[in-house]
């Protein structure tokens, strides 16, 4: 386990560097001053490094616009990082391009390992089967929606519909759905049982 994690912030940290070198070459030649130079990486990879993080987490809650905009910031972080990267090697043959190229794709690959380790380790991918799919034990946005759903059988004497808890709980229809059918389902297992 700590030899995993040791391993991938020892690549992490090597690739970070030997790319902000040169991202920091490319900032100096597109004619960036020495300060300024020195701090583009930084925005580069940092942005990279943040998506990676929030395209690997990707909460159940999470709206459509939020989802579009990590997935953007990922590719585009992504895309900078590479051309700025490749664009400072030396030359244009496949040697120069590929030791240029390859410290982003390891960092990416490294945070990406990283992220994998730590969801593991809280035990996000446990999910239960009669829970429905992708729905992990234990998840808030469940227990939210059973919290909401009683409170409307308490005010209106009737299950809460989707659109409601979409609303409420600020989620795209199709998780209010499915979070619907999952509380009636556990409503019903518990009238019968």
């Amino acid at each position: 386990m700590w030899v995993r994690r040791t391993g991938a912030l020892v690549v992490a940290g090597v690739a970070a560097y030997a790319s902000y070198v040169h991202q920091r070459e490319f900032a100096l030649q597109g004619g960036a001053d020495r300060t300024s130079a020195a701090l583009w990486p930084l925005s580069v990879d940092g942005l990279l490094l943040l998506a990676t993080v929030g395209v690997l987490k990707q909460p159940v809650a999470r709206d459509r616009r939020t989802r579009l905009v990590v997935w953007a910031a990922f590719l585009l972080g992504i895309a900078v990082s590479l051309a700025a990267n490749v664009a400072a090697a030396p030359a244009l043959t496949w040697k120069p391009v590929l030791v240029a190229g390859w410290p982003p794709v390891a960092l990416l690959l490294a945070v990406e390992l990283l992220a994998h380790r730590s969801a593991d380790q809280r035990g996000g991918s446990a999910a239960d089967p009669s829970m429905g799919e992708g729905t992990a034990v234990g998840d808030p946005l469940l227990a939210r929606a059973r919290q909401v759903d009683a409170q409307h059988w308490e005010l209106h004497q009737r299950p809460v519909s989707a659109e409601s808890l979409r609303k409420e709980l600020r989620i795209g229809a199709g998780r209010s759905r499915e979070l619907v059918a999952l509380v009636r389902a556990s409503r019903n297992g518990q009238a019968q049982g």
